[in-house]
């Protein structure tokens, strides 16, 4: 009876050896708020871990990053629990941002031989639809730019994209592109936002995207966690110098002055150059090709650089003001330009050569020889536009004259006199037969039909008898033969 008690007495102890064994292993629990959620809000994770042997901060939550966007909130490294009665707990919370919708699994996580158990979500797109992602080449190469942007459509005029200005990605030069709200139709907008990237090195490599923030009235509503995209980035060719840009490259110049230079007075070359790269000092290097010589002396440039940015494209500008003079007179070429940039498009180097205008200087000298010149040629005209208006003026004051005695009279003598006056008016011998005037009018101005018959009666008016003239009927036609003369 005795060794009956001490064998139910030792299976007891035994129990509760094993009980209180099992429930001081260490643990890992994982918590969630909830297990259905909308992409762009967050999922609130707390991890516990009972009696682990190390800290909840060391544990890596690498697997996690292929499905979810992960922040932590905060840390707890010791507190109690009354679940867990006379244990050490930590606790981990996070935030978990899905990056796609379906069903998740949020995996197991490890902390030396301790795992949490996995967990079933289900992600929906939510009433402002999926965030799209395109990039402008998933395979560029090394140096190329890359346009990644980010869209989502929206129903609120006061809604947003953006992007943390200090973005770091590893493996790339990024920079961020500002935002772009366009209006579809009514109450319904088109959200943009992007960045400007460009690979560090050649072979395949993860491009982990930053997340994207969707507000409202300035009000953070969203956070949109991209999947990593795989990027294969070609190698550039072996002879390609690491000096030659990877991109387009534009070169223009002009001049400070558009007119004619002076010798020996200061001008300014400028010249543009812009391309379709992240790095500015990417740009072609070529003040070195701007040489002084004999006719023209160069002095340092000063050198602005900048970037232009829209939604969909950054624009690397180099502005480069070169202050030069010229000694000599006459045509003047400024040297030529060549650069060379690396086309992605074609997979070749491309050379390209700018020739700036030709430019025209005067020294003082000749300046004051030519206006010299010019006073004199100015003279001329004036005095000969002055001569030909007295003639105009002369002619047109005896064509009045000469109209004025018709108008007043109908005998011979006004118009022998009248035919004078026209003599005069066009410069020709005022002692002149009518027969001759006649001829002259014929040479100079067009006549009817009827022109000699009224010279006919002229000439029988003034040297026969004067009293079978019809008077009347030749002044009349002799002042329209006046008033509707054209030249030939």
């Amino acid at each position: 009876m005795v060794k009956d008690t001490w064998q139910q007495f030792g299976f007891i102890f035994l129990l509760a050896l094993f009980s209180y064994a099992s429930l001081a292993e260490p643990q890992l629990i994982l918590f969630t708020d909830k297990s259905e959620s909308t992409i762009g809000r967050p999922i609130r994770a707390d991890l516990y871990g009972i009696s682990l042997n190390g800290k909840i901060s060391d544990i890596k939550l690498n697997q996690l990053n292929e499905n979810f966007g992960v922040v932590t909130d905060y840390i707890i490294s010791e507190t109690n629990d009354e679940r867990w009665p006379n244990k050490t707990v930590q606790i981990l919370k996070l935030k978990l941002y899905p990056r796609k919708v379906g069903t998740i699994i949020i995996p197991r996580i490890s902390s030396n031989n301790t795992h949490s158990e996995e967990k079933t979500l289900i992600i929906k797109q939510g009433e402002s639809g999926l965030p799209e992602l395109t990039l402008s080449t998933s395979a560029p190469y090394e140096r190329q730019q890359i346009i990644a942007q980010f869209s989502i459509i929206s129903n609120n005029p006061t809604s947003r994209l953006s992007l943390k200005e200090n973005i770091v990605i590893h493996g790339f030069e990024s920079h961020p592109l500002p935002f772009k709200r366009t209006q579809i139709k009514e109450d319904v907008y088109h959200l943009q936002i992007g960045l400007a990237l460009s690979a560090l090195k050649n072979g395949p490599l993860k491009l982990d995207l930053p997340p994207v923030e969707y507000s409202v009235s300035g009000v953070s509503r969203k956070q949109y966690y991209f999947p990593a995209e795989q990027i294969n980035v070609k190698t550039l060719p072996l002879y390609l110098p690491p000096t030659v840009p990877v991109g387009n490259i534009i070169v223009q110049s002009q001049l400070s002055s558009t007119k004619l230079l002076k010798s020996d007075s200061l001008y300014y070359w400028n010249i543009n150059l812009k391309g379709e790269l992240n790095n500015t000092y990417q740009l072609p290097a070529i003040l070195r090709q701007i040489k002084s010589n004999s006719q023209i002396k160069f002095f340092p440039a000063n050198s602005k650089r900048s970037r232009t940015k829209t939604s969909n494209s950054l624009t690397s500008i180099v502005n480069h003001s070169i202050p030069f003079k010229v000694f000599a007179s006459g045509s003047l070429t400024l040297p030529e330009i060549q650069l060379q940039y690396f086309d992605p498009l074609t997979g070749k180097l491309v050379r390209k050569t700018h020739q700036a205008e030709t430019i025209f200087v005067l020294s003082y000298l000749w300046r004051i020889i030519f206006l010299i010149i010019t006073i004199i040629i100015l003279g001329y005209i004036i005095i000969l536009s002055y001569k030909k208006w007295l003639r105009i003026k002369f002619s047109k004051l005896k064509r009045e004259k000469a109209v004025q005695l018709l108008d007043t009279g109908r005998d011979i003598r006004r118009i022998r006199e009248s035919i004078f006056l026209l003599s005069e008016a066009e410069y020709w011998s005022k002692n002149i037969t009518v027969s001759q005037w006649a001829g002259n009018w014929k040479r100079k101005y067009q006549v009817s039909d009827n022109f000699e018959e009224l010279i006919g009666e002229i000439s029988f008016c003034l040297y026969g008898s004067n009293k079978e003239c019809d008077t009347m009927k030749i002044s009349t036609q002799l002042l329209a033969l006046i008033k509707e003369r054209k030249k030939w």
